[in-house]
């Protein structure tokens, strides 16, 4: 099983299932790095741009597992043992909605999260404003891609279907 490295930067076109660009900001995206004993490290919230392109950068992604190690060093062995085949998936609803009850209880900002957000405001500002519920989740089916190169880019299209409109 080759184990995972590290990319330098990942980017993430968002599409419809016609392959045409989907230009919506703040769609949020985890990625999941499976573990072969312990817990797998979950990084998130990863948000589209206004043309719909969600960026991530290795510092991100280190940041994303010293909080995994904060929330609970013994919880975890060295990131190096996961495998290379890493998941990304769109967060849904529920996702959203666990993530701003959590912090109801957690309030202070993880080591990492403190890289990435200036304040707790400011991420939960990010899950609030979440444009996930315009799309299916059930029906945007997460990626598993291999990261087995050290500081590799890769690019990827993520397929998004749009919830159709309700009828009133």
């Amino acid at each position: 099983m080759p184990f995972l490295r590290l990319p330098a930067r990942v980017l993430i076109q968002l599409v419809d299932k016609n392959d045409s660009r989907l230009c919506v900001p703040n769609v949020l995206f985890r990625f999941t790095a499976f573990a072969s004993y312990k817990n797998d490290f979950v990084f998130q919230p990863f948000a589209s741009d206004e043309a719909g392109i969600v960026a991530i950068t290795k510092r991100e992604l280190d940041a994303g597992i010293a909080d995994c190690y904060a929330a609970g060093l013994m919880d975890y062995a060295h990131i190096s043992g996961c495998s290379s085949r890493v998941e990304i998936r769109m967060l849904t609803d529920e996702d959203v909605q666990r993530a701003v009850d959590a912090r109801k209880i957690w309030k202070n900002l993880l080591p990492g999260e403190r890289v990435r957000w200036g304040s707790m405001e400011e991420l939960l500002n990010l899950y609030k404003s979440a444009n996930n519920m315009r799309f299916l989740s059930h029906e945007s089916v997460p990626m598993r891609v291999n990261w087995s190169d050290e500081g590799a880019e890769y690019s990827y299209e993520f397929v998004l279907v749009p919830r159709p409109p309700s009828s009133g």
